[in-house]
């Protein structure tokens, strides 16, 4: 729509209620002197009457407010009269047609109002409606004008009834649905509604349309001979009806009607060789016929667009909900199957994928292939499995079950199911809660720790700290009662120091930066060889790491720290110890590898799968160092939390190698971790 269209429409909105009007009355003027030009019977009645139908829209719009339509009606019935007896027609018939006319108005607006609320012509049932409307109000209408007649005696009273009857229905149907249509059409035009604009070939189409209708009419009604053969207008008018849309589809039917009423007025056509009355009863019929065929199928037409409009509407918001389903769903931390009412599996995100790999691919079984147990270690029974039981209707809530792939790696999920409406099948969302139960596992150790390992030097505090409250106790006890409270209070606070750097591995945001391994070691020997008390027996360093690490300057040092400090540890007690710190590139992954040997006692094998757990130590390292049971545990967590791995063998010629594999360009970094410059690498602090 063009913006001069909407600014048009816009100021028709705006006009004042008195000047609209006015605007009625002058067009109930030309439609009343128009109609009276078309006299063809011998009765002195107009062949076609548009007052009816300006009169019924002036009505429709005065229904706003009482005052409204009531001044509506009172302006009618002297201007009608006028029209009439100005034009030749007697002044009590013409009275009696312009009451007529008015109460006929009064009732199509309010039979109208009470069938379509909202006074609407936007489909075939509204344009029924409005048709029974004006059967309804013209035959009442009709009764006033026959007994006008009666009184006046110019004319039988029932022999102008059925002319009126058809004659104002014709006008208040094609007119008033004209009217309210372009009503409908000037108010979504005030609201700036986007309308498409005409292509090249529908206004090709449009034009062939008028040049074809004008010629035929023409030929048609145009002929001085009588021939039969006025349906070769039809195809004209359902061309229109299916093409246009409803509005231009009712000026296409009135400009037909008036060429109708042109060439029958001039008495040709095939209708010339009929009546006066005949001709009128039938070119009128014929008229109505046509435009409501035009009529009916474009309103079809429209109801059709709209509804083919609402369903891909419709389809888009489904798509739309579809979409933002599935990207709700695929970004959940808990893994979503859904399963046919067969069991076969027909959904699954991309979590639960990502665990489990794909559990079946659609079509197949959930958990198939897939060694599942419940948390007391029974192998998941039919009567427990929590899809079985929600296809049987039965909601499942919190099931823990363990969920292995037959490779070692273990899941432990709590499951919740439940049936789809309509026994299409059975939704199973299942949360990961391994690392809640490794955290639980933590918790568990952690308290058995604190009663033990720091509880055991409280007591020895309790103990020393009751032997030296003696005031008797010979000066050397005393001294040797002290040495043992700072031994206790030392192991203390150890304890205490590797728990907090075993959490901090873990939790801790890892900021990668390029680290020479060569000059991080060699700080951390230095360090451990100037203070004294670091080590019980001379120990040979040897380094050779020309290969940069890219991980996190602190967690590398206590990585580096904790390794070192081990192989110095459990080394050869008698003086001979060795511990050799190299580095070499992984040939397939192209990551750094960091081995850290010694040539000291070494690990049992049958330790050597464990020695990396939370608090567990070798018999033979509880019989020649003490120790938390977690330097290893950090050095696990640390190389995790860069993406690495850290694993140990013995050495043939005696003591372990530590090999821990670790980012070796900033590309091998995990996803989301920071690259920053290096900082000077901060030496530990002296351990006591």
């Amino acid at each position: 729509m063009s913006m001069g269209m909407q600014s048009v429409a816009a100021k028709l909105a705006g006009l004042p209620p008195a000047i609209l009007h006015v605007v009625f009355a002058l067009a109930l003027i030309v439609a009343g002197l128009t109609g009276r030009v078309t006299n063809l019977e011998a009765s002195g009645l107009a062949l076609v009457w548009p007052a009816a139908g300006a009169s019924f829209l002036w009505g429709l719009w005065a229904l706003r407010t009482r005052g409204d339509f009531l001044l509506a009606l009172a302006v009618t019935v002297p201007l009608i009269t006028l029209v009439n007896h100005l034009t030749g027609l007697d002044l009590l018939l013409s009275a009696a047609v312009a009451v007529g006319n008015t109460v006929q108005t009064a009732v199509a607006t309010q039979l109208f109002r009470k069938l379509v609320p909202d006074l609407t012509v936007r489909t075939v049932g509204e344009f029924f409606r409005l048709g029974v409307t004006a059967l309804v109000s013209c035959t009442v209408g009709a009764l006033f004008l026959v007994a006008g007649s009666a009184v006046d005696g110019m004319a039988e009273p029932f022999a102008v009834f059925i002319p009126w009857l058809v004659r104002h229905s014709v006008s208040l149907t094609a007119l008033g649905a004209l009217g309210i249509v372009l009503v409908t059409y000037l108010r979504s035009a005030s609201r700036y509604e986007p309308r498409a604009a005409l292509t090249r070939p529908q206004i090709v189409e449009y034009a062939a349309l008028a040049v074809t209708s004008a010629v035929v009419y023409t030929a048609t009604f145009g002929s001085s001979v009588a021939l039969p053969i006025a349906y070769t207008t039809i195809p004209a008018h359902m061309w229109a009806g299916l093409r246009l849309k409803s509005g231009w589809a009712m000026v296409y039917g009135v400009a037909c009607g008036a060429f109708l009423v042109f060439f029958t007025l001039r008495d040709l056509g095939p209708f010339q060789d009929l009546a006066d009355d005949t001709a009128a009863y039938v070119a009128q019929s014929f008229m109505f016929i046509a435009f409501s065929l035009s009529a009916v199928l474009a309103l079809s037409m429209d109801e059709r667009r709209r509804l083919i409009d609402r369903l891909s509407a419709a389809n888009q918001e489904a798509q739309a909900s579809a979409e933002l389903r599935d990207l709700v769903i695929s970004k959940m931390n808990d893994g979503v199957f859904v399963a046919g009412p067969d069991q076969r599996l027909l959904f699954q995100n991309a979590t639960s994928a990502r665990w489990l790999g794909p559990v079946g691919a659609p079509g197949t079984g959930l958990f198939q292939g897939l060694e599942v147990s419940t948390s007391d270690g029974r192998p998941l029974e039919d009567h427990d499995n929590p899809l079985l039981l929600a296809l049987r209707g039965v909601v499942t809530e919190r099931m823990d079950l363990d969920v292995g792939d037959g490779s070692g790696r273990l899941l432990h999920l709590s499951v919740d199911a439940v049936p789809l409406p309509g026994g299409r099948g059975a939704v199973v969302v299942a949360r990961n809660v391994t690392n809640e139960r490794v955290q639980q596992r933590d918790l568990s150790r952690f308290a058995s720790v604190v009663a033990h390992d720091l509880l055991t030097p409280l007591t020895v505090f309790d103990g020393w700290l009751e032997l030296l409250e003696d005031p008797d106790l010979p000066v050397a006890e005393q001294q040797a009662s002290i040495e043992r409270l700072q031994q206790a209070s030392r192991r203390m606070r150890a304890q205490i120091r590797n728990l907090l750097a075993y959490s901090l591995a873990k939790e801790e945001k890892v900021i990668a930066a390029r680290l020479d391994v060569e000059v991080v070691v060699q700080g951390i020997i230095d360090l451990r060889t100037a203070l004294p008390g670091t080590q019980s027996a001379p120990v040979r360093f040897t380094v050779d790491a020309p290969h940069p690490v890219y991980a996190d300057e602190r967690l590398f040092l206590q990585l580096m720290e904790n390794l070192v400090g081990n192989a110095m540890k459990y080394g050869r007690v008698d003086g001979t110890g060795e511990v050799t710190v190299t580095t070499s590139v992984d040939e397939a992954s192209g990551r750094t590898l960091v081995h850290v040997a010694d040539n000291g006692i070494g690990i049992p094998e049958a330790d050597l799968d464990r020695v990396f757990e939370e608090f567990h130590r070798s018999e033979n390292g509880l019989r020649q160092a003490t120790g938390t049971g977690l330097g290893l545990a950090i050095c696990r967590r640390i190389a995790e939390s860069h993406g690495g791995a850290i694993s140990v063998r013995n050495r043939a010629t005696g003591g372990a190698q530590f090999t821990v594999c670790l980012p070796g360009g900033p590309e091998q970094r995990p996803e989301g971790v920071p690259l920053v410059d290096a900082l000077q690498p901060t030496l530990p602090a002296a351990r006591s």
